[in-house]
């Protein structure tokens, strides 16, 4: 459908029925933006308000969408013609509509997956891999003290299991993400400022009371760091407990 013909058919025939644009307006209780944008191109009549136009232009909807006057040995011919324009609008703008709720799809799927990333990236915790250098562990009378030397570490927590005549303690660090993304290493980042002389790291510690923490503590305490995950030591059948002590880094003992 040729709008800008449209909209010349319907001044012409307003004004043929000598009608301003707000007299039609006011029949159609519209506002005169809506005469004019039809009569200048920019906009079709709703269909809604098809029959009741053409009712006061003294015209058919068929006229209406020829944009022009029609003989009636041309009457069925336009409105084959007009009802495939039609159904050719509406399938364009179907297929308008779909490209554009698939690209409001991929946005809004790419930014779910930029938040899950934010999350992940702000709140994964990694396990810190042992270096002597940085952790340290002492055995006293009443605690064991564990200490790291880490400016970016997150947490310390410690777990305890006995094995026969001894108890053995197990210790692990952990870092952000984030944090292990910006310093690469944790050891080059913190090896770096011990070396340089600087006093901007900060130690972590953790204090287990043998009396309390630990329950039916055994005379001979082993305290070992791990990144073997808890729940498996708490698990492990008495060769499983071997294959962790294995993997794991001997700090002290008493």
């Amino acid at each position: 459908m040729d709008q800008e013909k449209i909209g010349k058919f319907i001044a012409e025939c307003r004004k043929e029925k000598n009608l301003t644009q707000s007299e039609l307006a006011e029949k159609l209780n519209l506002s005169n933006k809506s005469i004019s944008k039809w009569e200048t191109g920019k906009g079709m009549p709703d269909s809604s308000i098809m029959l009741e136009l053409c009712k006061y232009l003294d015209i058919t909807v068929n006229e209406l969408l020829s944009g022009e006057h029609l003989i009636e040995n041309e009457y069925n011919k336009k409105a084959d013609e007009n009802i495939i324009s039609i159904a050719k609008n509406s399938e364009k703008n179907n297929k308008r509509k779909n490209k554009i709720i698939i690209i409001l799809s991929c946005i809004f799927v790419i930014l779910i997956l930029y938040f899950i990333g934010i999350y992940i990236y702000n709140n994964t915790e990694l396990s810190i891999d042992y270096d002597n250098r940085l952790i340290k562990c002492d055995i006293t009378d009443d605690c064991i003290i564990c200490t790291f030397s880490g400016s970016s570490l997150m947490s310390m927590k410690s777990i305890n299991v006995n094995n026969n005549n001894e108890t053995l303690v197990f210790v692990t660090a952990k870092m952000l993400l984030q944090n292990k993304i910006r310093s690469h290493f944790e050891s080059w980042d913190t090896m770096a400022q011990l070396n340089s002389g600087k006093k901007s790291y900060f130690n972590s510690s953790i204090i287990i009371n043998i009396n309390n923490d630990i329950i039916e503590c055994k005379d001979k305490i082993k305290v070992y760091y791990t990144n073997i995950p808890f729940k498996k030591i708490e698990k492990a059948s008495e060769q499983e407990l071997q294959d962790i002590i294995e993997k794991s880094n001997l700090m002290s003992e008493r």
